[in-house]
């Protein structure tokens, strides 16, 4: 008669057989998130062209302390409301033409430049007005103005209108 059995003997895994079933799991993984592994390495690749992957690391490395800083204020209700602020005017920027951006910026630092050189002249009266608005890049200039007043009205009377309605 046989006897019973008194122990099973698990086989034991050896280190060998742990790293290819991880190999195995990490190499599943990867071909599931593809798309996103390449979404990140061109995120990296970005920060790393524009610098902020040094200014990070640079940050991590001070420890701590900066960290702590960056946080205590973030936490603050003022940087708080000042980071959403900052994010929609990035979503903003975003949706606007990059030539367009371009061109008003460049027309702000040179109208600043010529203010601080002292070359612009102040309109002096309603007959000098009239002659600069036969000016046809002050006409273009002025017509951009009076849409993005048109529209920004429309927006505030629109958001008047809602709040008298509730």
């Amino acid at each position: 008669m046989a006897q019973a059995i008194h122990k099973i003997v698990e086989n034991p895994i050896t280190p060998e057989q742990e790293r290819a079933r991880s190999r195995s799991y990490v190499d599943d993984e990867i071909i599931q998130s593809s798309d996103a592994i390449v979404e990140v390495l061109r995120l990296i690749r970005q920060l790393h062209e524009k610098r902020l992957l040094a200014i990070v690391n640079a940050l991590l490395e001070q420890g701590t302390d900066v960290l702590e800083i960056i946080v205590a204020q973030a936490a603050q209700p003022q940087y708080a409301k000042g980071f959403k602020n900052a994010l929609g005017l990035v979503q903003m920027l975003g949706t606007m033409d990059v030539g367009l951006l371009s061109n008003a910026m460049e027309a702000l630092s040179t109208a600043n430049k010529r203010m601080e050189a002292g070359e612009i002249e102040p309109v002096g009266g309603p007959f000098k007005l009239m002659g600069a608005m036969r000016d046809p890049d002050v006409g273009a200039g002025l017509g951009f103005a009076f849409e993005v007043l048109r529209t920004l009205g429309g927006q505030l009377r629109q958001k008047e209108h809602t709040e008298a309605s509730h």
